[in-house]
This record gives C-alpha cells, sequence and structure tokens, in this order.
C-alpha cells in the first residue's frame, strides 16, 4: 500500500480531546473511514491533566460541574462509583475506556500537531508539524474553545498595574508565592469559583471582580431535610420543560435555584449581591454553577465587587467608587478560539456565521464540532448531538438545505440567539438554550425521540422517559437495537429525583406566578442594599444578628451539605 493510500480517509478530524473522540467514533459508525490528529500524547484535551503551565488543562482539584446524567455519552453510561460529578481523573480514565469500547485508538494519531489544512479541488490536505500529511473528502476541527488565554485586559484596564498580573490558564493549583498577599480576581466563570476556593484559605485579602454580574446556583440541591442532595440539573426532564420552559426562564422552578444558592427567596440571580446584579434574564445568561463558592462571599471569606474603572500602581477603584489596594492580579476572562491551521478566509468567518454554527457556509466539507455552549448542561451531549448530525451529512444519509436556504436559516438562528441573550455581553457569541438548540439540530439528523410512537408500544417506558432527567441515552429511544438499555438508563438516572408531585407543585407555584412576586421583593431588596443609609448600618450587630438568623436555613440545609 503506498503512502497516499495510507494517509487518506473519508474524514480527518482535527484533536482527539472529548469532542473529537466523538466525531471520530461517530463517522466510524456511518461506516466512514477517519483519522483524528492530535498533536499531545493522549487523549482527553483539557482533561489530560499536566503540570506543565504552558499547556492548558484543568486545574489538581477541578471536577465537571454538569452531572453525569448530562455530560455521559449515550451509548456509554459513567460508573456509578465515580459519582455525579467526576474528578478530572475519573473522566479521563472513562474517555479512554470510550476508546476501548469503540475500538478508536487505531484511528488517533498521536504527536500530530496540524500546521496547515488547505482544500485542492475536491480534497482536503492536512500538513502536520512532524512532516506527515494527510488528505481526506471532509474536515472536522475538533480543537476545543480552551485554546489561547484571553489576556486583553492587559492592554487596557491593567496596563499600569504595578502588581503581578497572571491568567488562570497557568494556573493548577495555590500558587505559594500568593501566600498573605491581597488578590484580586476578574471574571465570574466556573473557573473563577475554582480560584476562589484554591486561594481562600491561604491570602491576605480576596477580591472578586465581575464586571458584568454573573447568574450561579449550586450543582447539588438539598430541597428537604429527609432527602439526600440531588444534582440540580436533573430538574432536565421533557415534563419539567413543557411545565417550565428555560426559554421563559424556569416560571415555577426559578426559585429553587435561587432558594438553594444562598438559602433565600430573594437572591435574585442566584446569589443576592449587589455588586453582581445585572439585567440578563433567567437562563437568558451564562450561568456559574459552581454556586456553593457563594459561601466564601457570604461569610465575608472573599470581598464582591463589580466593575473597575481605574488602576493606577497598586490602587484599584471600582465604579462604585470603592477602592482596594491588591498585589496580584489573577484573570479570569477565558479564551479566544482561533484556527491557525486554516486559510485566512475561513479564520475570518465566525462560528456564528456557519449553518448551525458547525458547517461553514461556503464549503459544507468543513465542519467545527465543540463549540458551542449551553446556558445550562453540558457542552458534551451538545457536542455529541453534531457528532451525529455532521456524520450522517458526511455519509450522505441526511442532507444539508441548497445554500441560499441554509444562508437563511444561519440568519435567522443569528438573529434569534442575539435576541435571547441580548442583556449579556455576548463574549460567549455560542451560547444557547441547550434544548432549544438540541431539539433543532436532532430533528434535522432524525435522533429526536418519538416519544407518541413510543407510547403506543410501550405506555410505561414512554411516560418513565418523558419524566426521567435529560440524558444523552434519550437519542437512542428510537434506535430499536438500543431502545431497551436507554430506557434502563433513564430509569437509573430517574432514582431520588422529581417526582409527579413535585411538577405539580411547580405547576401551581407557575399558576399563581410565584416567581414574578419574588422578582419584585427581590428589586425592593437590590434597591435598599444600593442605598447608602443601607451601607451606614449593614455592619451594625442588629443587622448582623438578623442575617444570621435569616442564614439558619442556608446552614442547615446547603453550606458543605451540597458541596459537591
Amino acid at each position: 500500500m503506498s503512502e497516499a493510500e495510507e494517509t487518506f480517509r473519508d474524514v480527518i478530524v482535527v484533536g482527539a480531546g472529548w469532542s473529537g473522540l466523538m466525531a471520530c467514533k461517530y463517522m466510524l459508525e456511518e461506516r466512514l473511514t477517519v483519522v483524528a490528529l492530535e498533536k499531545r500524547s493522549d487523549v482527553g484535551g483539557l482533561w489530560y491533566f499536566t503540570q506543565d503551565t504552558g499547556v492548558v488543562t484543568v486545574m489538581t482539584s477541578t471536577k465537571t460541574t454538569s452531572s453525569s446524567s448530562v455530560t455521559e455519552m449515550s451509548d456509554f453510561p459513567m460508573p456509578i462509583e465515580i459519582g455525579d460529578f467526576p474528578k478530572h481523573e475519573d473522566i479521563l480514565r472513562y474517555l479512554k475506556a470510550y476508546c476501548d469500547a469503540f475500538e478508536l485508538w487505531p484511528h488517533i494519531c498521536f504527536d500530530h500537531g496540524v500546521e496547515k489544512a488547505s482544500k485542492e479541488g475536491d480534497t482536503w490536505k492536512v500538513e502536520c508539524e512532524n512532516g506527515r500529511v494527510f488528505k481526506s473528502k471532509f474536515l472536522v476541527i475538533s480543537t476545543g474553545c480552551n485554546q489561547i488565554p484571553n489576556r486583553s485586559l492587559e492592554e487596557t484596564i491593567l496596563k499600569h498595574f504595578e502588581g503581578e498580573i497572571r491568567h488562570s490558564s497557568e494556573l493548577k493549583t495555590f500558587d505559594p508565592k500568593h501566600k498573605g498577599k491581597r488578590v484580586m480576581l476578574i471574571g465570574g466563570g466556573e473557573t473563577a469559583s475554582d480560584v476562589v476556593e484554591e486561594w481562600c484559605d491561604h491570602v491576605d485579602r480576596l477580591i472578586w471582580s465581575i464586571p458584568r454580574g454573573m447568574h450561579f446556583f449550586r450543582k447539588l440541591a438539598k430541597i428537604l431535610p429527609n432527602r439526600q442532595p440531588q444534582a440540580l440539573d436533573k430538574a432536565s426532564s421533557r415534563m419539567m420543560k413543557f411545565i417550565a420552559p428555560y426559554t421563559k426562564s424556569k416560571p415555577g422552578l426559578a426559585w429553587i435555584c435561587k432558594w438553594t444558592s444562598m438559602g433565600s427567596l430573594l437572591a435574585y440571580q442566584g446569589h443576592g449581591i449587589a455588586e453582581w446584579k445585572n439585567d440578563a434574564k433567567f437562563f437568558h445568561c451564562f450561568i456559574n454553577k459552581n454556586g456553593h463558592v457563594l459561601d466564601r462571599i457570604d461569610y465575608k471569606h472573599c470581598i464582591p465587587k463589580g466593575a473597575i474603572e481605574a488602576i493606577q500602581g497598586k490602587k484599584v477603584v471600582f465604579c462604585d467608587s470603592t477602592e482596594e489596594e491588591v498585589d496580584v492580579i489573577i484573570q479570569c476572562t477565558g479564551y479566544k478560539t482561533e484556527f491557525p491551521m486554516l486559510s485566512a478566509a475561513v479564520r475570518a468567518t465566525p462560528i456564528t456565521d456557519n449553518y448551525k454554527y458547525i458547517f461553514n457556509m461556503k464549503d459544507p466539507t468543513l465542519a467545527f464540532i465543540g463549540y458551542v455552549r449551553p446556558v445550562l448542561g453540558s457542552l458534551i451531549t451538545i457536542t455529541e448531538i453534531q457528532s451525529f448530525f455532521v456524520s450522517r451529512v458526511f455519509s450522505g444519509r441526511c442532507r444539508l438545505p441548497l445554500p441560499d436556504e441554509r444562508q437563511k436559516e444561519a440568519l435567522n438562528d443569528k438573529l434569534f440567539w442575539e435576541d435571547y441573550f441580548k442583556d449579556t455581553s455576548r463574549r460567549l457569541s455560542t451560547l444557547v438554550e441547550a434544548y432549544t438548540y438540541g431539539d433543532d439540530i436532532g430533528k434535522k439528523c432524525g435522533i429526536t425521540p418519538d416519544y407518541w410512537a413510543l407510547f403506543k408500544r410501550n405506555p410505561r417506558a414512554a411516560i418513565m422517559a418523558v419524566f426521567a432527567p435529560y440524558n444523552g441515552s434519550s437519542l437512542r429511544l428510537s434506535d430499536t437495537k438500543y431502545q431497551e438499555k436507554a430506557l434502563q438508563q433513564l430509569r437509573n438516572q430517574s432514582s431520588g429525583t422529581f417526582s409527579p408531585l413535585h411538577l405539580l407543585l411547580i405547576s401551581f407555584l407557575r399558576l399563581i406566578w410565584f416567581d414574578f412576586w419574588l422578582d419584585i421583593l427581590g428589586e425592593v431588596k437590590y434597591r435598599i442594599q444600593c442605598a447608602r443609609w443601607w451601607r451606614k448600618i449593614r455592619d451594625s450587630s442588629p443587622i448582623r444578628f438578623l442575617d444570621f438568623v435569616w442564614q439558619t436555613p442556608k446552614r442547615l440545609l446547603f453550606d458543605n451539605t451540597t458541596r459537591a
């Protein structure tokens, strides 16, 4: 066999992280030949931990922020023993077991960083840093969202800071050099929560600046004293979606997310912290699911701040006119997604201009998998649905609309999501509501569950599936070969979750506009918190005592008890 024949495949996948592995597996499922090119020496991408600060990975203490119910692959359940929120080393073992189960190893080339990918006629030519060349009919980019650290603040607001400046991408665990120092974090994502947890007990003062506000809730919730905490994202069944739609900010259910985050029904946006309030509606913005870190704010271990107005020397002036002296600034400002291996024309096209955020508009033989972020739920679930879709398009089993129709749909999608997230910064440009996006893609490639057909065959199973928490196995309900396994997995995930009685309560609370009235009271609370007279008395002994009493449910039901 010649070298050219050895290196030609139907599909080349760039990257062998979680997204790249699923893309590879689904191409094989569609009987396409495929190779995944991975620049590192093992699979896992971000989850392949290394102490090398020059390589972006998870931190030493990182766990998933979405539960296994919404993270595991549709036909490969996670082992029960790793718990609801697995550690990064558990995830890496899971991904390697996935490669074993579906025989992906022969289709992965390690230490194959891609230098250039170009189109020659109908053929993609991919040149690797080690000199090897691969050719294919189709190309999938799955290099991940966490690529180039976003350090843009260093050229603007941080330009005149005279202390130490770091980016969270460099951090693997607490840096001993920061012990006893005054540290400030910038950014409100889940990485920032991890840094707060790691740094809080070791520094002299910790300030957390979230310039545009943030919504929070905990990964686990203990709603009743006599029940074990459950993963809050398991309140995600089809029936729950119907009763309390995500697109309408979960009416009837939003109060649970507020209460279980801070032990208060008036904890607007899951925190009730005046400095972090914004105008975005619940589920119409990114949500930080590491809400347990709010305990650190509550007990004065960490100081919340809003946007920064100016920095001079080591003095930081905030937009509320308060000031802080800091020694170290850690930027938790996310990443830029770049594709240096592609042509300038393709690089200049935002992912949001692609068809369904996946297929390049001019050349749909190029697809991007793993770049769409959900408000809540797992990026992995969305990636699996995308992998289904792309593999079926590449195999010819599913056809894309004509170019004009694709262009029209892409524009409508872009306008829809821009309106949906109009009150956010839009820094996460590919943010979506997972059910809405996933159902749209699922219908196009024929994997959306047909509950009515299932009901006609097995009414009890259909009802169970509709009430079960969201799980990838639901994508297999119309697959007769896998249907029984899918139903069993949905039964397993249903254990200890919301019952029909809970759903009746949520329906009633939606009917009486319970969340609407709480929002009004939350706004009153916010105005009091912002008043000058409140700032003068909030640290007095009577107010601190009332606050202690007010937080009793939180201390009993949520503190530590719901720490994943």
